[in-house]
């Protein structure tokens, strides 16, 4: 498994792996991920080829992009900016489909779709809204998602929900 997390020793958000044995997870390892690329939320291709992150590194269309790091000779290169999904706004919270077909995202509180075509990702469009966000699939296709409850400008709850695939 690979997961980001902030712990004690590290600084900001970091990437570690870890391996399930016996009913449990075991040998937690920092990945060897260049901490300039200023990691965030992260998802992994079906081939394991693909890694697609949210960052507020420089080099994007502005606040939080997501960004994609192919692998190449068991090396991540530098990563890429996925330009057809990146805006002045933040976008964040990569999620594959199963099938690699699909790039799900967050942006201004709703959820986002694209498609890959065969000249790579598509424009996104509106999927799940309002107050959506950190989407993740199963491999049926459905959407499970976190709701956000604000009153006031004060956050009360944020609930798991699920949109099914018809």
């Amino acid at each position: 498994m690979w997961f980001c997390s902030t712990r004690e020793g590290y600084q900001g958000v970091n990437w570690f792996t870890a391996e399930f044995r016996d009913v449990s997870w075991h040998n937690w390892q920092p990945v060897d991920f260049d901490p300039a690329y200023e990691v965030g939320e992260l998802h992994i291709s079906s081939d394991g080829s693909e890694l697609y992150f949210a960052s507020r590194r420089t080099g994007g269309a502005g606040g939080q992009d997501i960004w994609v790091s192919h692998l190449s000779s068991g090396v991540w290169q530098a990563p890429e900016a996925v330009a057809a999904i990146n805006t002045t706004d933040d976008e964040g919270y990569p999620a594959l489909s199963p099938d690699d077909s699909q790039l799900w995202f967050s942006r201004n509180y709703g959820i986002w779709r694209s498609m890959k075509g065969p000249d790579g990702w598509q424009a996104p469009e509106l999927i799940i809204s309002p107050l959506a966000g950190e989407p993740t699939l199963d491999q049926a296709g459905n959407v499970y998602f976190v709701h956000h409850f604000y009153h006031q400008n004060t956050m009360l709850e944020a609930d798991i929900y699920v949109a099914h695939k018809k």
